[in-house]
């Protein structure tokens, strides 16, 4: 019986450990094919593209399980996160493609 209690009690320590959320998933440097910058610390994003930086906000899309909600510049995007790739979203149904692709530089 204590095997089992121990055995039960691992198992649910190791699934809350392997889920964390998608705005946390997300934190880091990413870089797209084009040169382009996503930097994301805590609840911040930066992006920097030829030039030019726009700072905004990233938290976790509560209605959209595996989403993380970013704003900056007053666009409204979805961001997820597959192993060491970033996708970003027009709408949180759409399927992430090749153009959508960051890579994870840190």
């Amino acid at each position: 019986m204590k095997k089992l209690v121990f055995l039960i009690s691992f198992l649910v320590i190791l699934l809350a450990a392997c889920s964390s959320s998608p705005t946390k998933n997300a934190q880091g440097t990413w870089k797209d094919e084009y040169g382009d910058i996503i930097t994301i610390k805590d609840h911040s994003l930066k992006a920097t593209a030829e030039g030019l930086s726009v700072e905004g906000s990233i938290e976790d899309d509560d209605n959209h399980k595996g989403l993380a909600k970013a704003t900056n510049g007053g666009t409204t995007m979805y961001i997820k996160v597959k192993g060491n790739s970033l996708y970003i979203l027009d709408n949180p149904n759409s399927k992430p493609t090749k153009e959508d692709k960051l890579k994870k530089v840190d």
